[in-house]
Formats: C-alpha cells, sequence, structure tokens
C-alpha cells in the first residue's frame, strides 16, 4: 500500500523536512552515540551547524530520498508522514494535502 492510496502525502515527490526552512536535523546525543558505534561519527560533523539549510543527506532526482535513511537521526525517525509538521510544510509550500502533489523545486 503506498502513502497516496493511504491519502498521505508522498515524501519521494516533496522532501520538504529535509530542506529549507526545516532543513538539516540537530542530532541528539543518542544518534552521535549510535554514529560513533556504527562508526559513522562524519554524520554529525556533516549535520553541524546547517540547521536552516538543506540536509546534506537529501538525495534529490528523480524524487526525494535520504543517503542515511537506515541510519537517520532521530528527530527524523519521529516526523510523521501526513502529521501536524508535515502538513504545514506543505501548506506553506503551496502543497496542500493531498490534492497538490507537483514537485517542488530542490534548493542546494
Amino acid at each position: 500500500m503506498t502513502a497516496m492510496s493511504e491519502g498521505l502525502p508522498d515524501c519521494m515527490s516533496c522532501g520538504l523536512c529535509c530542506r529549507k526552512p526545516a532543513g538539516a536535523p540537530e542530532p541528539y546525543p543518542e544518534d552521535i552515540e549510535r554514529w560513533a558505534a556504527e562508526g559513522a561519527s562524519a554524520i554529525a560533523g556533516r549535520l553541524a551547524g546547517r540547521h536552516g539549510n538543506d540536509c546534506p543527506f537529501l538525495v534529490a532526482g528523480p524524487g526525494f530520498r535520504c543517503s542515511i535513511y537506515p541510519t537517520r537521526p532521530l528527530v527524523c525517525r519521529h516526523f510523521a508522514v501526513g502529521g501536524s509538521a508535515c502538513l504545514e510544510l506543505r501548506r506553506q509550500a503551496g502543497e496542500e494535502h493531498p490534492s497538490n502533489l507537483r514537485k517542488i523545486g530542490f534548493h542546494r
């Protein structure tokens, strides 16, 4: 079952939660500890100071995807597709849920 068949926005056509103004997440201490245990400490360094800018791990075209999805930050794991924050970002961008799912330009 796809997100659209459930009446939810299609993340792969949006990516707003990973782009300005939401942008790159501030990792929690738990993320930093997990990445250190996974040998992926460089993730925290790439996110440092980027809040409010596009996430450096967002890959565009065609659609949008997270290049570190299996080990993404907790704040990303907790972001609910179709939740109030998701729908507010879409509303601000003119992407009302669920009728208008045109692709929004990617900013780097």
